[in-house]
């Protein structure tokens, strides 16, 4: 499943034709939203601002010099308040490096803004606009390759479940195929590990306990349970493909738990006040899915111990 990141786009009227622009430039890569259906009717401007952070990676802020404004006794050309407000309320709730300001050249900019380097475009100009997309676009695919802590815990959970979990597993593990230890299935099947591989399966949706799912997956794949004793802490339940094991290759499936505590926190966040869910809260889904997965695969990329041997799969379950 592939997973696009989730952009904002703001204006004004005025700067509606340029942030069109820079939609169509980036809606390759990305999922864009622009500001005129990001609003929800019977909120104000500033709730449905603040409400909606949360469902974006990026935002990107487009000010035109909409305004004639008089600063010391010097007229010059100004971007709406609105389009400013707005870049804050965004940098703050996601972070500096995720939102960019694309300001009209000879624009008066903030003084708390001067000294930063910002893209300045000639709106009527259409390749000056689609030099400084290209940019951003560049800029974005390299901050891809990272993963932030956010509103949501998903990078927390991931961090956790893998380092105090998986690579501990995968060490323990490694020393019994060292010792080549002998294990026993319910079955009365015997083996010892020549070969150890983790598939980490996330769902593709947040929509059912995780234990249900487990068992779901136990039953129709005919997956046993297997302990996993780390000697230092307490034992850890896995799943095991038991088709796999008369080759001497350990298969342990596992479905993180711990996405309950994500769930949790994306209908606390939306402050659920219906039955089933909203485009939003499918949005919140699908980035901290996608952020969880990201972050796991980075640290296994990380780890000696884990790289090779611990994939991640996104599967619908």
């Amino acid at each position: 499943m592939e997973f696009k990141p989730n952009i904002f786009i703001g204006s004004s009227k005025e700067g509606l034709s340029v942030a069109q622009l820079v939609e169509a430039e980036l809606t390759d890569m990305a999922e864009i939203t622009l500001w005129t259906v990001a609003f929800e009717n019977g909120k104000s401007n500033f709730d449905n601002l603040i409400s909606q952070i949360a469902f974006y990676d990026y935002a990107i802020m487009i000010a035109t010099g909409d305004d004639v404004i008089t600063s010391r006794k010097k007229r010059s050309k100004g971007a709406r308040d609105n389009v400013l407000f707005e870049f804050g309320l965004f940098a703050g709730g996601l972070g500096r490096s995720r939102v960019f300001y694309m300001i009209e050249a000879n624009t008066k900019l903030p003084s708390d803004l001067l000294g930063l380097t910002l893209p300045f475009i000639e709106p009527k100009n259409e390749a000056s606009v689609k030099a400084v997309v290209a940019d951003i676009r560049k800029q974005i695919t390299g901050k891809e390759k990272t993963f932030d802590l956010g509103f949501l815990p998903s990078t927390a959970l991931a961090y956790g479940y893998f380092v105090n979990f998986i690579e501990r597993t995968v060490e323990r593990l490694l020393e019994d195929k060292k010792e080549e230890k002998v294990f026993h299935l319910k079955s009365g099947d015997s083996f010892s590990i020549t070969e150890l591989k983790i598939t980490i399966l996330l769902p593709n949706d947040l929509d059912d306990d995780m234990f249900k799912k487990v068992k779901a997956q136990r039953l129709k794949k005919g997956w046993q349970h297997m302990k996993v004793d780390p000697k230092d802490v307490r034992d850890y339940d896995f799943s095991i493909d038991v088709s796999k094991v008369a080759a001497g290759l350990l298969h342990l499936v596992d479905i993180p738990l711990t996405l309950n505590a994500l769930n949790k926190s994306i209908r606390m966040y939306a402050n659920r006040q219906h039955i089933g869910k909203d485009v939003k809260e499918g949005l919140l889904e699908y980035r901290e899915i996608r952020n969880f997965q990201r972050t796991l695969e980075f640290l296994i990329k990380q780890s000696s111990l884990a790289r090779g041997i611990v994939n991640v799969e996104i599967v619908d379950i």
